[in-house]
């Protein structure tokens, strides 16, 4: 037993790095060996996710660190430099690893065992988990555990991880590996005196490693020859080509969005009658006055705001988890790379500019995985101009009430819809103009070029399915929710005071009087100070001051309008709240005259500026985060706020222009 080890009778923990290639299985390995993660965070100055799980074998407690995929300890992006530093042990607040685990595909040993050799090197205990052998059979290959483990001088367990076969051997090698020496490092030397001296030290280190990896493997990695092509090679012809593939593609998403839409909404709607019960609880309990105004009008609505939209968020990554596991997304990635590097992005910026159509906080962190910082920070400036689900209501309204409901080509296709339609696309052209132009001045250069891997296609594991599904819906509360709360407790300050100075014999409905005190109060005061730039969009001061209200939640603006237009507290998912809301918006006329304030013009006018403008405080702080400075939420609050005043004003100005 080496120096320094605990025994059996110690109650301190061991730690258990878990390293892998992308791909390889190792978040399903993950589950089957720790079940769902104990603690999840950030890692120490960076934004980086660390996930630990716990589990106890032969009367051991072993920590768990899944660690980031990463294809060479050389690191590349911010996820293999998380790898890389707590493998060191450099990684502030993280203990160094008493063993590490390096899951390994069999189907691909050779490139898999790159990092295998990086690991050996670093002289930790090391055992492999060999992963995938029921796909590797399925092509013909086969590896022979137990040479292999003689030539890289540390155990090689083979697992089927869903099945949970081998995992019982794995906990076993763990153990017995922690408590002894760890394995040699591998002999590069005689194929690094057969390189070429004059390259570089790095591709002469590959170069020597991949000679030894051949020497490893040699004999040991045997493959059957196969007739024809197999099913698996006949659904990728279809499904990576550039017409067929491009057409199954759009009907997936077609299926995933209605899905969410769909599926979300009863979800959706006992969610918000909890919360609205919740409030007539608390209305009813406390005397009115401030307190109850914050708690109801600030906290309460803060939080509903946020919480309602978890059913699609949750939808969202279930059905992504589910194409993720098995297989299709990196197809989709791979087909979309085409387009992507037209706009000077690249395949890899696929999933999180997917993921924003959600929120783009989500999409913002799943840029992490990108390892070129020019292509990374581009895919995290453009990702909010992906229409979110908190801009959905607003389209919903103003379509609904504004939109002509004809006919368009044929009877089933309504203007409503296509206008629906036109505001998703209108943000993914944009964000598709605004990264050319960026890639060719700002970050000037061409995108990372894009070399992946097809997996093999496997059914999705539920377990992991549903711990994706958990690990999103949780992020989106604690990422969003609490700035969003935060913020909204600030907004109903704003709304709420200064308290208003009526007439002593004014003659006042409860709602005509929040109508005059939201008028009175700092943020009607800011609404009325920006009316001359929000004029030439066609609006008042009071969709100005909506505007502004929503800038922590944009679906707050339904809520603002319904106050500030003497209409009170109205939920717009109700039939009959939409419809007392509308006819309200349909009545507005401009101060002192009899002019409408509401017409198809403003409402395309206001959808455009939505569709194009900065989503919520949330996403510019995730922003900050993600890049380590303020400069980029800056920078894109300010360049999508530019291109929302501009597209509304185009807009507005051509619908008047044309009698609309």
């Amino acid at each position: 037993m080496s120096e320094g080890k605990p025994t059996a009778d110690d109650d301190e923990p061991l730690t258990a790095a878990l390293v892998g290639n992308p791909n390889t299985g190792k978040s399903t390995l993950f589950t089957a060996l720790a079940g769902i993660p104990t603690r999840i965070g950030n890692y120490p100055g960076v934004t980086v996710e660390e996930k630990v799980g716990r589990f106890r074998h032969a009367g051991r407690t072993v920590d768990l660190v899944d660690l980031p995929g990463a294809y060479s300890l050389r690191p590349q992006s911010p996820d293999e430099q998380v790898a890389v530093d707590v493998l060191r042990g450099t990684m502030p607040g993280v203990p160094k690893p008493d063993c590490v685990i390096v899951v390994v595909d069999a189907a691909n040993l050779a490139r898999n065992l790159f990092l295998a050799s990086q690991v050996l090197d670093l002289g930790l205990p090391t055992v492999v988990a060999l992963t995938l052998g029921d796909l590797a059979a399925d092509k013909g290959i086969s590896v022979a555990a137990d040479p292999l483990a003689r030539r890289l001088g540390c155990p090689v367990i083979p697992v089927v991880a869903p099945h949970g076969t081998g995992i019982a051997h794995l906990r076993d090698a763990l153990l017995a590996a922690a408590d002894g020496p760890p394995p040699p490092p591998p002999d590069l030397g005689p194929h690094l005196a057969s390189t070429d001296a004059s390259r570089p030290a790095a591709a002469r280190d590959a170069i020597a490693r991949y000679a030894w990896i051949d020497d490893v493997v040699a004999d040991v990695v045997r493959c059957s020859p196969r007739r024809g092509r197999s099913q698996a090679e006949a659904i990728d012809a279809v499904l990576t080509h550039r017409v067929w593939g491009t057409l199954v593609f759009a009907l997936v998403m077609l299926a995933l969005f209605t899905s969410i839409f769909r599926f979300a909404a009863p979800a959706m709607d006992l969610i918000s009658a909890g919360m609205d019960a919740i409030a007539a609880r608390v209305e009813a309990t406390l005397p009115e006055g401030p307190l109850r105004s914050l708690l109801v009008d600030g906290v309460l609505a803060g939080v509903g705001g946020v919480v309602v939209f978890v059913p699609q968020i949750a939808l969202l990554f279930l059905f992504i988890a589910i194409l993720e596991g098995c297989g299709y997304l990196s197809r989709a990635a791979f087909l979309m790379d085409r387009l992507l590097v037209g706009a000077g992005l690249s395949g890899k910026s696929f999933i999180p500019l997917l993921s924003s159509f959600a929120c783009a906080i989500p999409g913002i962190m799943a840029a992490r995985t990108i390892e070129n910082r020019r292509d990374r920070l581009l895919t995290i400036l453009v990702a909010p101009l992906m229409s979110c689900s908190a801009r959905l209501p607003v389209y919903l309204l103003l379509c609904g009430a504004f939109v002509p409901d004809v006919a368009v080509g044929v009877a089933w296709l309504r203007l409503p819809a296509v206008v629906l339609v036109a505001m998703y696309a209108l943000g993914v052209a944009v964000a598709a103009a605004v990264a050319l132009l960026l890639s060719r001045t700002v970050f000037r250069g061409p995108p990372q070029p894009f070399v992946m891997e097809l997996p093999g296609w496997r059914w999705p594991q539920p377990a992991v399915v549903l711990e994706r599904v958990r690990e999103a819906a949780w992020s989106f509360l604690r990422n969003a929710g609490t700035l969003i709360l935060a913020m909204s407790v600030v907004l109903w300050a704003l709304g709420s005071y200064p308290k208003p100075v009526l007439p002593a014999d004014a003659a006042l409905t409860a709602a005509e009087e929040r109508g005059e005190a939201l008028r009175q109060s700092f943020l009607g005061r800011a609404g009325r100070a920006i009316e001359p730039l929000v004029r030439p969009l066609g609006w008042d001061w009071r969709i100005g001051c909506a505007a502004l209200a929503s800038f922590p939640a944009r679906e707050v603006v339904l809520g603002t309008l319904g106050v500030i237009y003497n209409l009170g507290d109205v939920d717009p998912g109700e039939e009959e709240g939409a419809t007392m809301l509308v006819r309200r918006l349909k009545a507005a006329t401009w101060d002192g005259s009899e002019r409408k304030v509401f017409t198809l013009p403003v409402a395309l006018s206001i959808m455009v500026f939505f569709a194009l403008c900065a989503q919520c405080a949330s996403t510019l702080a995730v922003i900050g985060r993600e890049t380590g400075s303020w400069v980029w939420p800056a920078v894109t609050f300010a360049y999508m706020t530019a291109l929302a005043w501009l597209g509304a004003f185009a807009i507005y100005q051509l619908g008047t222009a044309l009698g609309w």
